[in-house]
């Protein structure tokens, strides 16, 4: 029986302030947020076992970095930051944070499971060594301030913009929320259909097979930057963009969440 799963944890921020809306479209046809009512942002996707296995071995460990980049990425931080380019010098578990990141993911497209069946047995049986697919990356950038109250969670909604320089948003499922956007993207998008946005966003795809005793480690040994990114719904331009919904009904339905930070 799939049970309530805040994504992302309560603990990193996403607590009963912030409120929650389904996406819907109205009599009119027009697509927008549903009626918001506080108790954070959550999905019914998971298991009790696996909701509870997450929280107690991952949730905190997420919770912490978080703190720490939102910490180390104020205004006040980055004046005082030497090299500008790199990402914030932050402490913190690799593998703890991906496999929350990667649960939550799992709860939003309940379909991953079926699509990267090796990697749902591995996260359930906490094994040491993860199978990656191979035509998949794990992909994380910031916020940006014009969305840092905004929080998004979708899985089965692909993307195009067709006005101006043509760009595509392919994700398998999506958690924005400060100070992260995480996206779990296919790598092998045609080129013809147009370039990836999500192309410049770090790839934490490796984290997952960092030993679970690997509890501080430095983030600038894993990226050499960590872009800010908006998201297309969230875009001052979402009106150049098309969407292409997977089909309701079905467990490719897709999910949309919006989510309002206090």
């Amino acid at each position: 029986m799939p049970t309530k799963a805040h994504v992302p944890p309560q603990a990193s921020g996403n607590t009963s302030a912030v409120k929650r809306a389904p996406d819907v479209i109205d009599q009119d046809g027009v697509r927008r947020q549903g009626r918001w009512s506080g108790g954070g942002m959550w999905v019914r996707g998971l298991c009790g076992n696996c909701n509870s296995l997450a929280g107690g071995l991952y949730d905190e460990a997420y919770a912490d970095f978080a703190r720490q980049v939102t910490r180390m990425t104020s205004p006040f931080a980055k004046r005082i930051q030497i090299i500008r380019s790199e990402p914030p010098a932050v402490f913190f578990a690799p593998q703890l944070v991906a496999k929350c990141v990667l649960y939550g993911m799992f709860g939003i497209h309940p379909r991953l499971r079926v699509l990267f069946p090796e990697l749902a047995d591995d996260l359930v049986d906490q094994a040491e060594y993860i199978r990656w697919p191979g035509k998949v990356a794990l992909k994380v950038g910031l916020t940006t301030p014009a969305v840092d109250r905004r929080g998004l969670l979708t899985s089965g909604v692909s993307m195009m913009r067709v006005l101006g320089r043509r760009l595509v948003h392919f994700p398998f499922a999506e958690i924005v929320f400060p100070p992260f956007v995480w996206a779990l993207v296919p790598i092998d998008i045609t080129p013809e259909l147009g370039a990836d946005d999500t192309q410049y966003l770090a790839d934490a795809s490796s984290w997952v097979r960092y030993s679970r005793d690997r509890t501080s480690v430095d983030l600038r040994s894993l990226t050499r930057n960590l872009p800010a990114f908006t998201h297309p719904m969230l875009s001052v331009e979402r009106d150049s963009w098309t969407e292409l919904h997977g089909e309701a009904g079905t467990d490719a339905a897709p999910v949309l969440v919006h989510g309002m930070l206090p």
